[in-house]
């Protein structure tokens, strides 16, 4: 059973700093060498989140994905907590879609301290990617040390990017068997020429219009 939340426009503050950490650059089909630490959460207000209760034959837990408003951008969150009657762990997340981006920078970052609906996470994650087809992922190498095994929790995992808008997304587990939870991605982003073709069609309504009335008069 799946139990999903959403709260849009719901203010929640933060913690202050980053702690000065530099969030990890994603470029296109280059894997990072590593996803950057920091002790504290980015400010922001919360908009949206949902919890999915995953259920199958490998592994069973909690996802948890929200998404916060930091004023000058959108940053996605993700975290998984394995439960300890599950048979095996999780090696990596998925976060779909933020194809909309475009080659937009995109930084990730984690976290182990809890905030708000996220508890404190033991398992951080080794590397990210990001593919030209809009998958965001978070990989747990399955080396025993950071794989997110039964009755541990991942880091949680921090997309920060300069979007202004968002839908609702996919938030994939996979390990040998994949499973899906409710997640969050970036909705399409008018390039500026449709902004200005939008502003000239308006214009052209409000000239008919106006001509319309004088007629009328």
């Amino acid at each position: 059973m799946k139990l999903t939340t959403q709260l849009t426009a719901l203010a929640l503050a933060l913690t202050g700093a980053i702690g000065g950490a530099q969030a990890t650059s994603l470029i296109i089909n280059t894997p990072t060498a590593s996803v950057d630490m920091s002790g504290t959460f980015f400010g922001g207000s919360l908009v949206a989140f949902a919890t999915t209760n995953i259920s199958n034959l490998s592994y069973q837990g909690i996802a948890r994905t929200a998404v916060y408003d930091t004023g000058t951008g959108l940053d996605f969150y993700y975290q998984f907590a394995n439960a300890s009657t599950s048979k095996n762990g999780v090696e990596r997340f998925s976060a779909w879609d933020f194809s909309a981006l475009g080659s937009s920078v995109v930084n990730v970052f984690q976290t182990n301290v809890a905030n708000g609906f996220f508890t404190v996470g033991t398992e951080p994650s080794d590397y990210a990617d990001r593919t030209s087809f809009g998958v965001i992922g978070f990989n747990f190498v399955a080396d025993g040390s950071s794989k997110i095994n039964p009755g541990t929790t991942s880091f949680v995992q921090i997309i920060r990017t300069n979007a202004r808008t968002f839908e609702a997304g996919n938030f994939g587990l996979l390990n040998g068997i994949g499973d899906n939870a409710t997640g969050y991605g970036v909705s399409a982003v008018p390039e500026p020429e449709s902004y200005a073709m939008m502003l000239a069609g308006l214009c052209l309504m409000g000239t008919i219009a106006r001509r319309r009335k004088s007629k009328q008069a």
